[in-house]
């Protein structure tokens, strides 16, 4: 079990890991917010400002909650993906961290899109 002791040391290894990721995360959450703000603005050409953000909010829950979905699901059932490629001799080249990679993105840029899309609709005063 892990200590809890605020003494024992982190490895280096481990902290440039978890830099590297806030940093990936933070960075595609920029993204999503870009992503959020444009399709917002983009939509308010034409219908309202209520319903263009709405929606905009809409299609960023969307992609955030099918980058939770399919990365839980590439987390639990990754490895049984593989070794059943790998039993049936088929390379399709998916592999489990890839796909962990791939929904990792689409999570963080669905999380910056739903929140540009509630700033603009506070912005709008909607």
């Amino acid at each position: 079990m892990p200590s809890t002791d605020s003494g024992v040391p982190v490895s280096p290894a481990r902290l440039e890991r978890a830099r590297r990721l806030v940093v990936a995360a933070a960075r595609w959450v920029a993204v999503g917010a870009v992503l959020g703000t444009v399709v917002s603005l983009g939509l308010l050409t034409v219908w309202s400002s209520r319903t263009a953000t709405d929606t905009a909010f809409a299609l960023g829950a969307l992609v955030l909650g099918f980058g939770v979905t399919a990365w839980s699901t590439a987390v639990g059932l990754g490895r049984t993906i593989e070794g059943m490629q790998d039993h049936l001799d088929v390379s399709s080249g998916w592999t489990e961290a890839s796909a962990r990679e791939a929904f990792f993105v689409l999570s963080w840029t669905g999380a910056g899109w739903v929140v540009a899309a509630a700033a603009s609709s506070i912005l709008l005063t909607v």
